[in-house]
C-alpha cells in the first residue's frame, strides 16, 4: 500500500513535470542556430520572485505502524535568491536563501495535527532557532540546449543545512523568454547527511524516512 501511494505521488509529480516541460518547449525559442538570439544570451541578474515559484519537499514514514500515517508534504514559502544563465559559459550561477522557519504542512486537514508537526520540523527536526537559514551556492553550471530551446542543465554547489555544508549536484531544466528564468527539477538528499535525525512519533512506531525529495518550480525576473 505505502509503495503503490509513493509510486502513484511520483507518477503524478512527473506528469506534472513534463506538462511544465512541454509548455515551456512551446515558447517559440525555435531550433539552435549558429548565432544566439537577445533571448538566449545571458540576462541577469535575475530575483527570484517567491510569489509566483513553488519549494517542495516530500517525506515518507516507516516504521511498524507506518501503514495507518501518510507521507508528507511540506511548502517552503519564504525564500529569496538570484540567478544568472548563460549557455556554454562558466559565469552562469544561483544563490538562494531559504528561511527555514518558513514550512507549511500541505494537505493536513487536522489543524491540530499540521500545527503540531509544523512546529516539531521548526523546534526538533531543523533546529531554526540555532540555523535559520538554508543556502545553496552554485560553484560551476554545465548546461546543454535542447531541440526545443530550453535547456538541461547541472548546478554543482555548496548546500549549507542544519549548519553543515555539502557540495550537491542539483538537475533543472531552465528557460528563457520575456526577461524572465523559468527552472524547474527534483533532487533527494538524505537528513543524515546534515546531521538532522530523522523526525518520530507515535512512540516511535511511525518515524520520516532518512530520504527526503525536493522539487521545485522557480521564477525568477530581472529587476
Amino acid at each position: 500500500m505505502k509503495s503503490k501511494f509513493m509510486n502513484d505521488n511520483r507518477r503524478r509529480f512527473m506528469v506534472a513535470l513534463t506538462c511544465v516541460v512541454g509548455s515551456i518547449g512551446a515558447t517559440g525559442h525555435g531550433q539552435p542556430s549558429g548565432n544566439k538570439s537577445p533571448s538566449q544570451s545571458a540576462r541577469g541578474p535575475y530575483q527570484i520572485d517567491a510569489k509566483k515559484s513553488r519549494f517542495i519537499v516530500e517525506t515518507e514514514t516507516g516504521g511498524l505502524s507506518s501503514m495507518f500515517a501518510h507521507d508528507h508534504k511540506i511548502e517552503i514559502r519564504d525564500f529569496s535568491g538570484t540567478a544568472t544563465f548563460e549557455s556554454g559559459s562558466g559565469r552562469s550561477a544561483l544563490d538562494l536563501t531559504v528561511k527555514a522557519n518558513s514550512l507549511y504542512l500541505l494537505e493536513e486537514k487536522n489543524i491540530g495535527a499540521r500545527q503540531g508537526i509544523e512546529s516539531a520540523l521548526r523546534e526538533e527536526v531543523l533546529e531554526t532557532a540555532k540555523f535559520p537559514e538554508i543556502t545553496f551556492k552554485t560553484r560551476s553550471v554545465t548546461s546543454e540546449r535542447r531541440g526545443d530551446g530550453t535547456y538541461d542543465v547541472r548546478l554543482v554547489g555548496e548546500l549549507r543545512l542544519h549548519g553543515v555544508r555539502r557540495q550537491m549536484t542539483v538537475p533543472a531544466r531552465v528557460s528563457l523568454k520575456d526577461g524572465a528564468l523559468h527552472a524547474i527539477g527534483i533532487f533527494e538528499i538524505r537528513q543524515t547527511d546534515f546531521k538532522i535525525t530523522p523526525f518520530s512519533f507515535t512512540n516511535g512506531t511511525v518515524t520520516i524516512k532518512d530520504m527526503v525529495t525536493l522539487s521545485f518550480d522557480i521564477v525568477a525576473t530581472q529587476p
